[in-house]
């Protein structure tokens, strides 16, 4: 039953395809003899992931933007989760860190990109801090949401059964741990767009350089393998962390 529902769920997007498959082949050559460079079937895409999946190729891209992405991520988080605890614990924190916060939140990530390069260069280094501050604020404010977001009336009853400090702290935990996994999602998701951005302007390596070198090149069909390599990165790992989140924290 699993497998067929899955196929049925996967069913729109085989439908698309093949239609897309069908346009491009038949329907595009008859208006324009060369819109088939912009719009290529499909299948002529599927050929050349195969191709540079057979070469390595893909690969090495994929594996040098989930790096990075993870790398920068994992850094963030680090930072990120334990400061959230602590200013949603305490108020006279909060009050101090929030304006920093404020001010520094709304600057895009890819408006990094030209400081870190004089900073660090073109190396993985910038890359990661260009995700690193890219991901770490949606993970403070999930952490600091889910710390707030404790029910004031569990506080009271574990207080009056004689609970200690630490038992609170486990107790705000266990209510943030939800939000925090939001937070979790959320900035794994904006990790991939923001490295795609980066890598198109500063990387010779990674999925964004494969993008932009297909467009130089006029490889049309690559700039499509290189967006669905991403798309399916982005699909399997929010699957992964769906599948952790039900198994650890399944009062989510």
């Amino acid at each position: 039953m699993t497998l067929l529902r899955r196929a049925n769920a996967a069913g729109l997007l085989i439908v698309l395809l093949v239609l897309w498959e069908i346009f491009s082949r038949f329907a595009l050559p008859a208006l324009d003899t060369s819109a088939q460079l912009l719009l290529p079937p499909p299948s002529q895409g599927v050929r050349d992931a195969f191709n540079l999946a057979q070469q390595g190729v893909l690969w090495q891209h994929a594996a040098a933007s989930a790096k990075r992405v993870y790398v920068g991520f994992l850094a963030a988080a680090l930072i990120a989760i334990p400061l959230g605890i602590a200013m949603g614990l305490s108020r006279t924190l909060l009050r101090q860190l929030n304006p920093l916060v404020g001010v520094l939140r709304p600057i895009p990530p890819i408006a990094w990109i030209p400081i870190t390069l004089l900073w660090f260069g073109v190396t993985d280094v910038q890359q990661y801090f260009i995700i690193f501050i890219g991901t770490l604020f949606p993970l403070l404010l999930n952490t600091i949401a889910g710390v707030h977001g404790l029910d004031p009336v569990l506080q009271r009853a574990a207080l009056s059964l004689g609970a200690r400090p630490k038992n609170l702290f486990a107790l705000t935990l266990h209510a943030a741990l939800p939000s925090i996994f939001v937070g979790v999602r959320t900035s794994l998701a904006l990790g991939w767009f923001i490295i795609i951005a980066s890598e198109m302007v500063s990387a010779s390596t990674g999925l964004g350089f494969l993008i932009i070198e297909a467009r130089t090149a006029m490889i049309t069909e690559r700039l499509y393998v290189g967006m669905f390599a991403i798309g399916m990165i982005g699909f399997l790992q929010d699957q992964l962390l769906v599948f952790l989140r039900d198994r650890l924290i399944p009062w989510a």
